[in-house]
């Protein structure tokens, strides 16, 4: 509402005037407006302008959606595992257990070992060849391992021997009666290399070449 001052002509006392204000009719704000000057005039009344904000693009879809979070640790590299190739009577050394052979070789020696710990002549002929078979009777096998016990077996390497054959280097702790220990020992640290052979699809304990075979009292 706007107010106008409206002299009513009526004089007081001395000069002053006596004046009273009126209630202007409510404008439309598109029909009158207010002057500079102070008059009413026709027209739209101009937009007030505020002061914008400065302005920010809104986020894109991209930059809304949930991106993974970035780790801060540092990566380590990957360090490459080394095959499973051994059980509970026959462990393999890290090197040896890269060898393809080194699961058949582990087989072969886990019989090998079990048949001398069951003093079981029959089983431990079965893992040799037919040349080597000959050089134990049952009583050279009885009279050597009738006492032995070996354990910590351990397949050290792989690798191929002067005549062409797989050579498998084992160490192993024997226990036994001094009297079926090499120098009367009863427990006896061994070394030795045992030299495989294909027989059909199968791997056998061939006959050994000396200077292959090493050992110390525990």
């Amino acid at each position: 509402m706007v107010l106008a001052a409206v002299v009513t002509g009526a004089i007081l006392g001395g000069d002053a005037l006596i004046t009273r204000s009126v209630a202007a009719p409510e404008t439309s704000g598109y029909n009158q407006r207010i002057a500079p000057d102070g008059s009413i005039t026709d027209g739209p009344v101009d937009p007030v302008e505020t002061p914008s904000e400065s302005w920010t693009p809104a986020p894109t879809e991209d930059e809304t959606s949930d991106a993974p979070p970035v780790s801060s640790e540092p990566t380590e590299t990957p360090v490459p595992s080394v095959p499973t190739v051994g059980n509970e009577v026959v462990a393999v050394a890290p090197e040896a257990a890269q060898d393809p052979s080194a699961a058949d070789v582990v087989e072969l020696l886990t019989a090998y070992f079990t048949a001398i710990n069951n003093h079981d002549y029959d089983s431990y002929q079965a893992q040799h060849t037919r040349a080597a078979r000959a050089a134990l009777t049952r009583k050279q096998f009885t009279a050597g391992f009738g006492s032995t016990i070996d354990s910590e077996i351990t397949l050290l390497g792989l690798s191929t021997a002067t005549d062409g054959r797989l050579l498998a280097q084992v160490s192993f702790t024997s226990t036994q009666k001094a009297e079926d220990g090499p120098d009367g020992q009863t427990c006896t640290r061994w070394t030795v290399g045992k030299f495989l052979e294909g027989q059909g699809t199968n791997l056998r304990i061939g006959k050994a070449l000396s200077g292959h075979s090493t050992h110390e009292a525990c």
